[in-house]
């Protein structure tokens, strides 16, 4: 297990933290300042930024704090802000962080795809913690993704909204309501954590991998979810009948029940279902004879 201290000065323990924010042109100060806040302690306490690069917005302001901290950052970018007309070196919209002569400090990462996908995939890929700072649409699609994840139990990596100004209360608001209509399989705080500052996340995610925070010495060990077919799947994929076997499917992956539970319930369902067919022909049989 890694030895975490918690010293702005100084750390044992390197830490890859990926984080999420808006590189909107218009992003307002008070979120500014927390996003440079974020990058400025991460890089002084000798943790990895990884972000996506962006010399805007959070994003840009991030990556101003990991620079002006001397500390290290890594960036994400698809290839179609490359500008191959330049000589495939010249990185629109990158901020100057990654601009600058290649060093151990440094990293840019660049990923291709007909879509964004592997590079979310990239900006997770091996980080200890997630820290979400306000944003827009993509910021948003960051950060369901992460706590659909986290819910499913694909990934075990503590996610922290900064929740500067109450940004992040309507999320939570939401998590609790689908808690209590029994949409969730974990308590919300147990998929998202939320702090007001930049600095408070870095102390928490730090006191949770140390093990001060319940689940925190495991999160390692955990893996993901795996279920095991219900005896009615079963059954119907040695019958080969598809359309029963989607429906059990269908309902088990809304379930928090286990496969056998499901299975007997459906069996059941079937068992009434084939009775009453029988039924429903010894009448007929009857009635033609009687006629």
């Amino acid at each position: 297990m890694k030895s975490i201290t918690t010293q702005e000065s100084s750390s044992s323990t390197h830490l890859r933290v990926c984080c999420y924010g808006s590189s909107n042109k218009n992003t307002k100060q008070k979120y500014i300042d927390e996003a440079y806040a974020l990058g400025l302690n991460l890089g002084k306490r000798g943790h990895t930024c990884v972000n996506g690069a962006g010399a805007t917005g959070s994003m840009g302001a991030m990556n101003q704090g990991v620079l002006d901290s001397h500390g290290t950052v890594v960036g994400v970018i698809h290839e179609i802000f490359v500008d191959k007309s330049k000589g495939g070196e010249w990185l629109e919209g990158c901020h100057e962080v990654f601009r600058r002569e290649k060093d151990e400090f440094t990293e840019l990462i660049i990923v291709g795809g007909n879509d964004l996908q592997e590079r979310k995939r990239m900006l997770v890929k091996d980080a200890d913690a997630l820290v979400v700072l306000p944003g827009g649409t993509g910021t948003f699609d960051e950060l369901w993704e992460m706590a659909c994840a986290r819910q499913i139990g694909f990934v075990n990596m503590p996610i922290v909204c900064v929740n500067v100004d109450g940004f992040y209360d309507p999320f939570l608001e939401m998590l609790e309501r689908a808690y209590q209509d029994e949409f969730l399989y974990k308590h919300p705080s147990e998929i998202l954590h939320f702090e007001n500052t930049s600095k408070d996340a870095i102390d928490y995610i730090e006191k949770y991998l140390a093990g001060e925070y319940p689940n925190g010495k495991e999160w390692r060990k955990k893996k993901p979810i795996k279920r095991k077919p219900s005896m009615i799947q079963r059954m119907m994929s040695t019958y080969n009948l598809p359309f029963l076997s989607i429906n059990a499917s269908e309902s088990e992956s809304e379930s928090t029940n286990t496969g056998d539970e499901d299975g007997n319930r459906y069996l059941s369902h079937v068992i009434t279902l084939l009775g009453g067919i029988a039924v429903g022909m010894m009448i007929n049989v009857r009635s033609k004879g009687n006629s």
